[in-house]
């Protein structure tokens, strides 16, 4: 089973590691008729690999039998994806977006800049910028076969942290100035939407389509009759809460952490 992580792995990731790692340096025409049966038609093979297009579940069993994985693990992930692509569509129409949402670029935005932040030291004492860079863009702490942050979404991210005075870069060095990134133009919204819908999607099918595997994912529900005046209180002591829980148990990352994403949401009906 893979190592809970951020969730940040696709479907298509899958089909396409799946083929490389295979050996014999299979084409996707090659993979679709070899060692998939023909069960698909290698131009669609393609489309999913490229995100394109969605494959259908029996194709993702034999993909799995293939893997010799249990076919739930891997229905996880598409059934995560397939709620995301909809949120994401629906989203478009909320925000009166001109332009799709960028599937796996910008919904990451917002993954790599909380993932950029966290690998500073809570004190704000400083690192080098390059032991920054290594760390918060590399693989290994979101999950262990996940891909790499590009350059280009490196770029992206240093900037919007500069901009938004959450880290302050100095004569090779860096340190954190602030905790929370706040999305504030239409694509930074688009982004941290996403984000939270993924992160929702996997805690959500993690309980109920994989009950009996350890993913790592903790999922509850609380409710309460408040008085409207203590929420701000309410807010503010779940705050300290949550943020002394971080400090308590971060550590630094390595091949051997998880990258641990806490997703809160507390709304009034």
């Amino acid at each position: 089973m893979a190592a809970p992580g951020a969730p940040r792995k696709g479907i298509k990731d899958i089909f396409y590691e799946t083929r490389v790692l295979t050996g014999r340096d299979y084409t996707v025409r090659r993979f679709a008729i070899e060692v998939l049966g023909g069960h698909v038609d290698p131009v669609m093979l393609g489309y999913i690999e490229k995100g394109k297009r969605f494959p259908n579940e029996a194709l993702v069993r034999r993909l799995a039998a293939i893997r010799k994985q249990d076919p739930h693990e891997l229905l996880a992930l598409l059934w995560r994806d397939r709620i995301v692509y909809a949120f994401g569509r629906e989203l478009r129409k909320v925000l009166h977006s001109p332009k799709g949402v960028g599937g796996v670029e910008d919904g990451e935005l917002a993954v790599v800049i909380s993932q950029a932040i966290a690998a500073l030291p809570d004190d704000a004492s400083w690192i080098p910028v390059a032991r920054w860079r290594a760390q918060f863009r590399a693989a290994p702490k979101r999950s262990k076969r996940a891909t790499a942050a590009s350059d280009e979404m490196v770029q992206r991210v240093e900037t919007t942290l500069r901009e938004r005075r959450l880290v302050e870069v100095r004569a090779g060095r860096v340190r954190r100035r602030g905790r929370h990134f706040v999305a504030t133009d239409l694509k930074e919204r688009q982004a941290l939407a996403l984000e939270f819908c993924t992160l929702f999607a996997k805690g959500m099918l993690d309980k109920l389509a994989l009950p009996d595997l350890e993913t790592g994912t903790y999922l509850r529900n609380h409710y309460l009759n408040i008085d409207p005046k203590r929420l701000p209180e309410f807010r503010k002591r779940l705050e300290a809460a949550l943020k002394k829980l971080a400090e308590d148990f971060a550590t630094e990352a390595t091949a051997d952490t998880y990258f641990l994403n806490v997703l809160v949401n507390a709304t009034p009906f």
